[in-house]
C-alpha cells in the first residue's frame, strides 16, 4: 500500500507545472548568437507578430520607426491576469511585472559607452535626484559588456513611482545592444523580487563567431 502511495505521489509530482518557461532565442543577425533567460510559467508571452502589430503604430514617429528598423529580435512578458502588451510598451507603469527583451543595432550616431546604455530606456543622467538609483553595476559575459541598473522613479504619466530594473549589454563588435527590461510599479518591484531577480539572473548571452 506504501509503495501505492509513492507511486501516486511520484506521478502526481512528474505532471505539476514548472515553475518558469525557458526562453532560448536565436535572433539571427550575424555574430548575434543565442538569447537565454527565464520567466514564471503563469506569465503570458506575446507572439512576435502580437508585438510587431502593437509596435504598428509607431510608424508615424521617426524615432520610433528608426528604431524599430534596427531591431533585431524582441520578446515580451506580463504577470498581469489581464495580459495586455499596453502594460508592457505603454508609457503608464503596470501595476504586475512585465518583461521586455530584445537585441537592437546600435545608430550611426550612437556612442558605445556605459553611460549611453544606462539612458537608453530613461535618461538616468538628466534626471537628477527626481531618479534613485537602487543598484548601478557593471556587468559582462564573454566579448560583450554593459550595464545592470535598477532604478525608481516617479511616472510623468500616472505620477506612480515606478521601479526599471535594465540589463544593456553592448556585443562584442560594438555595435548592437541585448537589452532586458523587467519594470512595474515600486510596490509590485518590492512584493515580487525573489521572481524578478530569477529572470534578471537567468538573462545570458552567448554571442556568434564574426567572420
Amino acid at each position: 500500500m506504501a509503495a501505492a502511495v509513492l507511486v501516486i505521489g511520484l506521478t502526481i509530482g512528474g505532471c505539476a507545472k514548472p515553475d518558469f518557461q525557458y526562453i532560448a532565442q536565436a535572433p539571427g543577425s550575424s555574430g548575434a548568437g543565442q538569447v537565454f533567460f527565464k520567466v514564471p510559467s503563469e506569465w503570458t508571452q506575446f507572439s512576435a507578430s502580437q508585438i510587431t502589430a502593437a509596435q504598428s503604430g509607431w510608424s508615424t514617429d521617426s524615432t520610433a520607426k528608426n528604431l524599430l528598423a534596427a531591431t533585431v529580435w524582441q520578446s515580451a512578458f506580463d504577470a498581469s491576469a489581464s495580459p495586455s502588451l499596453t502594460n508592457v510598451l505603454g508609457t503608464r507603469t503596470p501595476d504586475q511585472p512585465t518583461v521586455f527583451a530584445s537585441l537592437r543595432n546600435l545608430y550611426s550616431q550612437e556612442t558605445p559607452t556605459d553611460a549611453a546604455l544606462r539612458d537608453m530606456i530613461v535618461p538616468i543622467s538628466t534626471f537628477g535626484s527626481s531618479v534613485q538609483i537602487d543598484r548601478d553595476e557593471k556587468v559582462s559575459q564573454g566579448g560583450a559588456h554593459g550595464v545592470h541598473v535598477v532604478i525608481s522613479y516617479r511616472s510623468a504619466t500616472d505620477q506612480t513611482t515606478e521601479t526599471l530594473d535594465q540589463t544593456a549589454l553592448l556585443n562584442g563588435a560594438k555595435n548592437a545592444v541585448y537589452m532586458l527590461i523587467v519594470r512595474c510599479s515600486s510596490e509590485c518591484y518590492n512584493k515580487n523580487r525573489e521572481s524578478i531577480s530569477a529572470v534578471t539572473g537567468s538573462f545570458t548571452i552567448q554571442e556568434g563567431h564574426h567572420g
